[in-house]
């Protein structure tokens, strides 16, 4: 025997991998974990950044132009509930709404018509009867109310 020689080391058996198909759903299952993680962290910011304080501001004093501006406050077209037999119920700040509430014929495209604030982000000004909602298009969350604000 020589000197020299040495035993040929055998690899490893190779570990089983698992399937490409469960391997791709796993990968689907965390991005969509991760998506599902960041929109709810997106959407907690933007309620925290609303400043309710708004209403403070002179700039935003719908009231007082609603005094002088009454017809701007009386909407020519009557309000519809979206759904069959939905009847008026006092909303606040927090509940979900339904998509059915942010088609065009509720959404307040110009709010400053009205004395709003901008809206930023996916928060919309929408009519709910004759109070305006502040809402999360996403989600459907209350973020603001104004009631009594349409005559």
């Amino acid at each position: 025997m020589p000197c020299c020689w040495r035993r040929a080391s055998r690899p490893s058996p190779p570990r089983p991998r698992p399937a490409p198909s469960t391997r791709w759903r796993r990968d689907l299952r965390q991005d969509r974990r991760a998506e599902r993680r960041w929109d709810r962290r997106e959407a907690r910011r933007d309620y925290r950044d609303w400043n309710r304080s708004w209403r403070n501001d002179r700039r935003y004093d719908w009231r007082d132009h609603r005094n002088r501006y009454r017809s701007v406050y009386r909407p020519s077209v009557r309000y519809y509930a979206p759904y069959r037999g939905h009847r008026y119920s006092r909303l606040s700040i927090g509940i979900h709404l339904g998509s059915g509430f942010f088609g065009s014929r509720y959404l307040i495209s110009d709010p400053w018509r009205y004395r709003l604030p901008p809206h930023r982000g996916y928060l919309r000004w929408i009519r709910y009867y004759d109070d305006v909602l502040l809402v999360d298009t996403r989600s459907g969350y209350v973020v603001d109310v104004i009631y009594d604000f349409f005559w």
